[in-house]
């Protein structure tokens, strides 16, 4: 035990019990030796104390970081409401791409384009939103919370009202895909970072909630634009989109304030990919990125081949959507008990297995529609505890950057899933067991995902053994 640690241990014998459980852990970033002579006191809502850090030369420098505790509630909860609007109003669309996909294709550029070119809009969508996360999160952490996202939504909103007038593929490819994935990674960090800012014991809770708006919006937009499409054209539907996503995240952003952790903020550096959980970490959400939206794009696709209607083709992606809210709940509500790192490991098994055992054995409504469930249950629980793993190993003041360069790879591998598997389903669709080739793309990157989650919780306990 450090000087450090044995100085704040006797401290907070001192102390209240109720003062002591709120300390927050210190990360393995801050390692440093007590400086002689130091002293440590204790206001009434923070730590305090002088930390002297060494750098690679054995030269020290002092600095003096404060603890403000996080209050785990009170204004918190409206942030995270706001945030959970924000999620649901920028991000619930992208789920809901399917749709949009399925009219491009077969009405509106039938026989102009295939489901690898129009796949790639939603793919720029959602790659672009997460390549630009580590660029998100400096820039948010440089200008603030409020402008950068305020030019994210102005983005987002102008993309979908020019996409409306898009005539040609390649017109989408610009305004529906690069234009309003650019605007969602500018938007979304926000509603990452800030809540989990604001609690502590409940911060897996916090942040649960606030991921439950992909799923939440990922239903209702998929049954809004299934429906609005028929009813006032896609063009009409992309305009009205326009509007609400303005509106609605303009008025969520202006509630969602910032809790500073720390009075002096800790600079991430390249320094911290020298520890193997983030490297193992960083490599699972590629994968997970490669194969996590490959089912949303082609379930209506799939349905349609293997004969069922486009009403049930939409009804299997809303249940998966549907499932991936009930994912999103069940892990919300038990990841303060269980841990993140448990809850990822249960969330790649279901989607694993799902994909592997249940889609690549079926091919009926009533099968599709069960993996579509199971799927969507894993899906939805992944997602939910980047932000508490994060905060957990590498404390509070990496969030920013480690969120963000966690989607960055995400996104390089939602830049590759469905575009590949539109590749991949052109070539073998003739094989005599509809899509299997594409299944099985899907599943084995998910596997391997597992596998890198799986040596993160051995490398943390390898860890706290030593």
């Amino acid at each position: 035990m450090s000087g450090l640690e044995s100085s704040l241990h006797h401290a907070s014998e001192e102390l209240p019990g109720d003062v002591q459980t709120t300390f927050r852990r210190r990360s393995i970033y801050e390692s440093s030796e007590e400086e002689e002579g130091s002293s440590l006191s204790f206001p009434a809502n923070s730590l305090a104390g002088s930390l002297t850090a060494s750098d690679d030369d054995g030269l020290e420098e002092k600095r003096h970081i404060e603890y403000n505790l996080p209050p785990d509630g009170g204004y918190g909860w409206l942030v995270v409401a706001c945030s959970f609007l924000l999620e649901f109003f920028a991000e619930g669309p992208i789920s809901a791409f399917g749709v949009f996909q399925e009219y491009y294709v077969n009405e509106r550029f039938k026989g102009h384009t295939s489901n690898a070119t129009i796949s790639l809009v939603g793919v720029l969508n959602g790659s672009c939103m997460a390549i630009l996360g580590v660029v998100s999160g400096k820039l948010c952490e440089r200008y603030g919370y409020r402008i950068v996202p305020m030019c994210g939504i102005i983005l987002l909103s102008l993309g979908y009202l020019l996409a409306s007038f898009a005539s040609e593929p390649w017109h989408l490819l610009l305004t529906q895909g690069v234009l309003c994935g650019v605007g969602t990674a500018l938007t979304f960090m926000p509603a990452l970072v800030v809540p989990a800012q604001w609690f502590d014991r409940r911060r897996g809770l916090a942040t649960g909630i606030v991921n439950m708006g992909i799923g939440v919006g990922g239903i209702v937009w998929t049954q809004f634009n299934h429906m609005l499409i028929r009813k006032i054209s896609v063009a009409w539907t992309l305009r009205l989109t326009s509007v609400v996503v303005l509106v609605a995240c303009t008025l969520s952003l202006m509630l969602i304030k910032t809790h500073q952790v720390t009075a002096a903020p800790r600079k991430v550096g390249w320094q911290a990919l020298n520890d193997r959980r983030l490297v193992l970490f960083m490599c699972g959400s590629f994968f997970t990125g490669v194969s996590s939206l490959v089912p949303f794009y082609y379930l209506p696709g799939y349905a349609r081949d293997i004969g069922v209607s486009e009403g049930g083709g939409a009804l299997i992606a809303s249940m998966a959507n549907a499932a991936s809210l009930t994912g999103r709940l069940v892990a919300t509500a038990v990841s303060d008990y269980f841990g993140p790192i448990v809850i990822l490991l249960c969330a790649y098994f279901l989607t694993s297995t799902s994909i592997l055992l249940v889609w690549t054995t079926t091919h009926g409504f009533a099968g599709t529609m069960a993996f579509g469930i199971v799927f969507g249950l894993g899906y939805g629980a992944t997602f939910t505890q980047t932000s508490a793993l994060i905060a957990k190993l590498f404390g509070v003041d990496a969030l920013p950057v480690f969120v963000g360069l966690y989607y960055t790879l995400a996104g390089v591998g939602y830049l590759f899933g469905p575009p590949v598997a539109g590749v991949i389903l052109e070539k073998t669709k003739s094989w005599g067991s509809p899509y299997l080739a594409l299944k099985l793309y899907t599943g084995v990157p998910m596997v391997v995902a597992c596998i890198a989650i799986i040596l993160v919780k051995l490398s943390t306990k390898k860890r706290l053994a030593a």
